[in-house]
């Protein structure tokens, strides 16, 4: 049975044929695209149509860079983003310990306070946390993912003592004065704290409820952006257990898990039941709202800071040698200037001394503050900038704070990426913000922050431009150019519905388009009861 979908417009992102009247889908992939007239040709009687009722379809939109698993966890967590002082987060997290039941020694978990919005202007402590409990540990995530707090209990389950050194790339709080810690860890002292496991069974609803949240914004192909072997075996299982409906691209983390490529080959660049892995993954800086990106210039009223690097140039070189070796993809997160130069400098050296220019598109995670230059410098290697683009929403105000208005207005400079005839793709780092598609296309057309601050007048851009960052460029990233990001004959069926054009819409609503459905490969995975989809051959009224 063949599906055919009319009475809409239908956005194919194709260059050649932007717009089409309608689609006809078998067996999960696209059959035909055109006029009504010449795609209903193909009609039999037992096909079915679909009514669009006038709604836009687009290509299923492609996550560029997120956390899937860690988007699921965080929703056990207790939601700190609203909160406006310490005294609202010890309200909130003491309503969610009882909401939620936790019993005496169990981990309450907070996620997304972020200290720039908060009245005291600094991250809480051990002393605020004991205040939400002294007999269960207490942890509180940073909206960076990069930070975070936890309270006298947590710092004593941990064994983080004022005899415990600080990480290379990674540094805990202490008491003025002391060695005492405080409760504050940053970066990679930060990412080897240790949260029990969540159960097998509670962890599989969740990933469920998560893959319902991403179609809800019209994502079709989701990233979890540093897979090690326990976070792998975990997809695995969801996969085997038939629990995918989106495409999940796995990264492994570059330093404990490379061997995954060649130990599971079924699911290395190939999907088996909606998993693969699609490469490696280095972290190389840290946050520039959270002032631990690594720049080449001081902060703004630093005399010296610039952040810091996580890796030195030889550690670099060696894991983009790695992926080279065995033919793999490589992102690296990259906040700074000075981490991206760090970056494509040992690309480069490690091409010249192969002959080669092929970075098998390599993608710079979140391009924060990378320069023009350098952006040239990528384009010579095909390195791809993925930029995590609603920062000028979220904390464009504090960017420009951070670094002042010259370089604070050019945080994601996705006109330069553009001028310079590059693909570029777009993010949102889920959980640290939602996956919310089309909030991000209002973010690059229009760069305005939560204050109202226009942020980088001169780094807006067209409307299909961005819809290409989470369409065809985003496949092209992914090496799926071939099967997804454009409504073409052949390509897998993943579709988006939308309630208004995204390109007639005014500029200043399009962070208001409403999703009305979802489909991967022809199956509807979200919907909002607005579009009809019926069998065409039962002849009832109001059926086409």
């Amino acid at each position: 049975m063949k599906s055919f979908y009319t009475n809409g417009t239908i956005v194919t992102m194709e260059d050649d044929a932007l717009c089409a009247e309608a689609v006809c889908v078998e067996n999960g992939r696209i059959r035909a695209v055109g006029t009504a007239e010449d795609v209903m040709k193909l009609r039999e009687d037992a096909d079915e149509v679909i009514d669009l009722n006038g709604g836009v379809m687009l290509p299923g939109f492609i996550d560029a860079h997120s956390h899937f698993v860690g988007a699921a966890k965080a929703m056990t967590q207790c939601d700190l983003s609203l909160c406006k002082d310490f005294g609202e987060i010890i309200e909130q997290m003491r309503a969610f310990k009882e909401k939620r039941n936790i019993q005496e020694g169990e981990w309450i978990v907070g996620c997304n306070y972020d200290q720039n919005f908060l009245a005291e202007g600094r991250h809480p402590d051990k002393t605020v946390l004991d205040q939400i409990s002294r007999e269960n540990p207490v942890l509180l995530t940073h909206a960076s993912s990069h930070m975070g707090v936890t309270n006298s209990r947590g710092l004593e389950i941990q064994g983080i003592t004022e005899a415990t050194e600080d990480f290379p790339g990674g540094r805990y709080g202490r008491v003025a004065g002391t060695k005492e810690p405080d409760g504050y860890m940053e970066e990679k002292a930060f990412m080897e704290f240790q949260l029990p496991m969540t159960s097998m069974e509670e962890l599989m609803g969740l990933l469920g409820e998560t893959q319902k949240m991403y179609a809800g914004y019209g994502v079709t192909t989701v990233q979890d952006g540093m897979v090690g072997k326990g976070l792998f075996e975990l997809l695995k299982y969801a996969s085997g257990a038939g629990l995918l409906k989106l495409d999940v691209v796995g990264y492994a983390d570059v330093m404990t898990a490379s061997d995954l490529l060649e130990t599971e080959p079924e699911y290395a660049g190939q999907y088996k039941d909606h998993f693969k892995m699609g490469g490696f993954k280095v972290f190389l800086d840290g946050s520039p709202q959270g002032r631990t990106a690594w720049m080449t210039a001081p902060y703004e009223g630093e005399d010296t800071y610039c952040g810091y690097p996580i890796h030195s140039d030889e550690e670099l070189r060696g894991y983009i040698a790695l992926a080279l070796d065995k033919k793999q993809q490589l992102l690296a997160h990259c906040n700074g200037d000075a981490a991206a130069e760090q970056y494509i400098a040992q690309f480069e050296k490690e091409l010249k001394a192969r002959e080669s220019r092929d970075s098998n598109r390599a993608v710079m995670v979140h391009a924060q503050l990378v320069r023009k230059d350098q952006l040239e410098r990528m384009k010579e290697i095909g390195m791809i900038p993925s930029f995590f683009v609603a920062h000028t929403y979220y904390w464009g105000d504090i960017h420009m704070k951070n670094f002042g208005p010259e370089r604070g207005s050019r945080i994601s400079p996705v006109r330069d990426a553009l001028e310079n005839g590059m693909k570029f793709t777009f993010h949102q780092d889920t959980p640290v913000v939602p996956p919310d598609m089309m909030r991000t296309v209002s973010c690059a057309v229009n760069r305005v922050s939560r204050g109202g601050q226009v942020i980088g007048e001169n780094q807006r851009i067209p409307v299909l431009e961005a819809l290409k960052a989470i369409t065809s460029y985003a496949a092209y990233q992914y090496h799926e150019e071939a099967e997804k990001g454009t409504i073409a004959v052949g390509k897998y069926a993943d579709f988006v519905v939308l309630d208004e054009n995204p390109l007639e819409t005014d500029a200043k609503a399009l962070a208001d388009i409403k999703v009305l459905m979802t489909l991967k490969e022809n199956e509807v995975i979200y919907r909002r009861e607005t579009v009809q989809k019926e069998n065409v051959s039962g002849g009832e009224a109001g059926r086409e």
